[in-house]
């Protein structure tokens, strides 16, 4: 019987990192130290550059980039190696994909009302929308990274919660970096664990104009702020532009951000919606005392006794008006792993053949 071979959509290698690059990158690395040479490939568009593997074959295949890529050449490479496809961020091709998709969230479908300021906003919508029920409809097994997420998938899709599995996000990727204080010196008025430290955009789910709020009602405290974009400005449509004791970093280096959770007072997550929500995980792998973040059914699974709580219900901005942690933030690192996770999905693929 000829084994079936999982050809995985590597494009996200030459897309900018955010969550779910990452999420792809590391349990990649990960599976490769475990999947028996020949199970899985990693198809990538040409000139796009791949680490090189021990168990695990990279191939470039195809003439176009980006979403043409995605939607075309992938799919005929798919045909061609008579492979099962293996896709992990949140995309498959409309047509031609055999084989199991991940969904990291539905957050576009679940709160349409973020998306309504801007037609690149509705747009950006209506195309993950469709992408969510074309995976529904097609991927043989779905993938997500929480039981809150599977639950959504299930509400919004009819997807039956057996077609459906759960690989966390871990953290390890957090010990390569070297952590940089530098960002102190350029900022003198942060002083060693003494300032709340939020990492911030301007999409409405991050929440942003809570933490300034926070700010506002605590004037005794330093709330470093670190992102790009037009925050700032956003402040000042807010109404709380100048706020003496609020810090914008912008872009910070990876070295930086590590320095930052490391040493501040409690690092903030006040999110509207999330599948799994890394921030505050990354942040106590860096050496965070406290996590505070929002009271939501998803962070609750993910962080349990481990993070203090945020009722967003009752709470406009206010870091004292939160529920403590009841256990060691350090006791997550014990529960996710990129090993745990690339363990299950290579049972998945295993049980798929």
């Amino acid at each position: 019987m000829q084994q079936t071979v999982w050809a995985m959509d590597g494009s996200f290698f030459a897309q900018r990192i955010s969550g779910i690059q990452r999420y792809s990158i590391e349990l990649l690395a990960a599976l490769d130290e475990m999947a028996p040479a020949g199970l899985v490939e990693l198809v990538v568009p040409p000139q796009v550059k791949a680490p090189a593997y021990q168990n695990i074959k990279v191939v470039p295949f195809g003439t176009r980039h980006g979403l043409a890529w995605q939607q075309l050449d992938y799919p005929c490479y798919l045909k061609r190696r008579s492979a099962k496809g293996l896709a992990t961020c949140n995309v498959i091709p409309w047509f031609g994909f055999t084989g199991i998709a991940v969904v990291h969230d539905v957050c576009y479908r679940a709160r349409q009302d973020f998306y309504r300021d801007t037609r690149r906003d509705r747009l950006s919508a209506a195309w993950h929308c469709l992408q969510y029920r074309r995976i529904a409809q097609k991927a043989e097994r779905i993938i997500t990274v929480s039981e809150f997420s599977k639950a959504e998938i299930h509400k919004y899709y009819g997807v039956p919660p057996e077609k459906m599995d759960v690989v966390y996000n871990a953290w390890q990727q957090m010990q390569r970096i070297a952590p940089d204080d530098g960002v102190f010196a350029r900022h003198p008025q942060l002083q060693k664990g003494g300032y709340y430290f939020s990492m911030a955009n301007l999409l409405k789910n991050k929440n942003f104009p809570w933490v300034l709020r926070a700010a506002k009602a605590k004037p005794d405290a330093m709330f470093a702020i670190a992102g790009g974009g037009s925050l700032a400005e956003e402040a000042g449509r807010l109404g709380l532009a100048d706020l003496p004791n609020v810090v914008y970093l912008g872009y910070v280096s990876d070295g930086e951000a590590k320095s930052l959770m490391a040493n501040c007072r409690a690092f903030l997550f006040p999110t509207l919606y999330e599948g799994f929500g890394i921030p505050p995980l990354e942040a106590v792998a860096c050496g965070a005392k406290q996590i505070l973040v929002s009271d939501t059914p998803c962070m609750r699974e993910v962080y349990g006794d481990c993070a203090g709580y945020i009722d967003l219900d009752t709470n406009p901005g206010n870091v004292d008006d939160t529920t403590p942690p009841q256990a060691d933030p350090q006791l997550l690192l014990e529960k996710y792993s990129w090993e745990k996770s690339a363990e299950k999905l290579l049972g998945i693929l295993k049980e798929e053949v």
